[in-house]
């Protein structure tokens, strides 16, 4: 950011316009190019500290040397200093300091601290409290962003501008890039449904589960890095280090059988180092493809993959324990907000991309369409008995969304589980894989011992 002092600027005596005739072209970036009538014109974003003789809006607080006047703070677009701190003027302000937000370098967005969880959760709910007070969508998500005045903002005027140009609040919210296909489905449903303060709420709680689930593979995934990068410098060690040394140390004995025994054993101790090496790097290719298919902007690309990993034993009974968990939560804060079933049923489906899980809400959809009562629509095998027969006795929507929150903390300790049992295969697997490399190593080892110390 750069700093400039602006000096007190007495104010005009005509604010008519109060954000001056720049107010509103607002930049993706901090600086962008704007042409027109054959002029090139960079606009910047600057933040502008002033004091005005009254609260002109939420950031204003009384000043502690002037009496009667309120320190303020705004955010304005403009292509110089000069036109920033000419808009103020013209609201009536006297401006105090201006300072020029600037986009970091690539350097520092890449090592830099990005936009945090709690941050994007928080801008969730801001967004849920504007909407309940009765404000529409579009002027909600304005209203939060203008009251933004930090680095943030330089993101955040990607939407802004975005809904000066007409665009709808889920697709310019979506130009943030700050949440993932599941939380923008929510909300894009609430939207075509009408009930976008409910599934704004649900957004908000969702995405505070999925967070915690979030670090829970997490941790998961990366104690199994652990291990398996242990386990292959294990065996590169035993392959480049030991097995070499004893190549360079041939055996020195006058038996022709305890030599070639010895021979032997060093030959296939390093065919098996070898192979391990090579499974290895056939593992960890397999391990990047599914990573980059799961990091796949096409959603078709990663459900596939989510498809393939749900195969996997305990992968599979993860990935469904998460999902189910997350839409039946979701669902069951719908029907607690008073969202009608159906309507409820076709927000929560798009939750997760999981397929087993998208087929298993998208029967109960089906059912529910055709005019099943939620007891009968609910009876599908993706359930275990006990849930079933849960759903079966509940009465009222109430009684339903208590059944739902139910049956998502036990999917959440079943996923909390089945991360803690892949964690413990992995381990295992590791130990077992470079247990081998150690075993066929020291096992050549012992026999050049035996063959020293019985003088042979």
């Amino acid at each position: 950011m750069r700093r400039e002092r602006g000096g007190l600027h007495q104010p005009a005596s005509n604010p008519a316009n109060p954000f001056g005739p720049g107010h509103g072209r607002l930049a993706q970036r901090s600086s962008d190019t704007w042409c027109g009538g054959g002029l090139s014109m960079s606009i910047s974003n600057f933040r502008v500290d002033y004091l005005a003789p009254q609260m002109l809006d939420a950031t204003a607080r009384p000043d502690d040397r002037l009496s009667g006047y309120f320190r303020h703070q705004l955010v304005i677009t403009a292509s110089r200093k000069r036109e920033a701190i000419q808009q103020v003027i013209d609201r009536g302000g006297v401006v105090l300091d201006v300072i020029e937000l600037q986009a970091k370098g690539r350097l520092s967005r890449l090592f830099g601290s990005k936009v945090s969880r709690s941050y994007k959760q928080k801008f969730l709910q801001a967004l849920a409290f504007n909407v309940r007070s009765g404000l529409s969508p579009e002027k909600s998500l304005e209203q939060v962003i203008l009251g933004e005045l930090g680095e943030p903002r330089l993101i955040l005027n990607q939407a802004l501008n975005a809904l000066r140009q007409g665009f709808g609040f889920v697709a310019a919210v979506e130009l943030l890039n700050w949440f993932d296909d599941s939380t923008l489905a929510v909300l894009s449903a609430g939207e075509a449904a009408g009930q976008l303060s409910e599934a704004l709420e649900t957004a908000v709680s969702f995405y505070e589960k999925g967070s915690a689930t979030l670090k829970l593979m997490f941790g998961a995934v990366t104690w199994t890095a652990l291990d398996l990068i242990m386990a292959v410098s294990t065996v590169i060690g035993m392959r480049f280090g030991l097995i070499e040394q004893l190549k360079a140390t041939p055996l020195m004995s006058e038996d022709p059988a305890k030599v070639a025994q010895y021979n032997s054993s060093l030959a296939l101790a390093e065919w098996v180092n070898n192979g391990l090496l090579v499974f290895s790097f056939v593992f960890f290719l397999i391990l990047i493809y599914f990573t980059m298919l799961v990091l796949s902007p096409d959603q078709k690309t990663r459900t596939q993959a989510f498809g393939i990993l749900e195969k996997v034993p305990v992968i599979g009974e993860l990935l469904i324990c998460s999902g189910i968990a997350a839409t039946t939560r979701v669902l069951g804060s719908l029907l607690t907000g008073g969202v009608a079933f159906l309507n409820a049923v076709q927000i929560a489906r798009k939750g997760t991309i999981t397929p087993t899980v998208s087929l298993f809400w998208q029967t109960i959809t089906d059912r529910s369409e055709i005019g099943e009562q939620p007891a009968v629509a609910f009876n599908h095998p993706l359930l275990d008995s006990s849930e079933r027969l849960l759903i079966r006795a509940h009465k009222d929507q109430a009684q339903l969304a208590e059944c739902l929150a139910s049956i998502s903390q036990t999917r959440d300790d079943k996923a909390n589980s089945a991360a803690r049992k892949f964690a413990v295969i992995a381990f295992v697997a590791s130990l077992a894989y470079s247990g081998i490399a150690v075993l066929f190593s020291l096992a050549v080892v012992y026999l050049q011992n035996e063959v020293v110390l019985s003088g042979a």
